[in-house]
């Protein structure tokens, strides 16, 4: 048994703040809240790239100038995942 109470912290009653997240890739999301105008999570996410940031597709169609026909490589529209020339090909894909 205890001879003395701890003391009780206070807790802390924000109700607007920012959180900001640094991804791998050079991307920067500010995710901002307000509890009072929406009290179940961000009323505003702001993503910052890089100058030199490159989308997926961006940088698999500058590839894809290097290699030879047969060797480009193509993003499924139906699941997002890259699949070769020939499964482009019988998809429509490609000419």
């Amino acid at each position: 048994m205890s001879y003395y109470k701890k003391k009780q912290e206070e807790a802390i009653n924000l109700r607007k703040f920012t959180k900001e997240f640094t991804h791998s890739d050079g991307t920067k999301s500010i995710w901002k809240y307000n509890l009072d105008k929406y009290p179940n999570g961000p009323y505003e996410v702001e993503q910052i790239y890089p100058k030199d940031y490159q989308t997926v597709e961006q940088k698999i169609k500058k590839e894809n100038k290097k290699v030879s026909k047969y060797d480009q490589k193509f993003i499924n529209p139906a699941n997002g995942r890259l699949i070769s020339y020939y499964r482009a090909k019988t998809l429509g894909l490609t000419k």
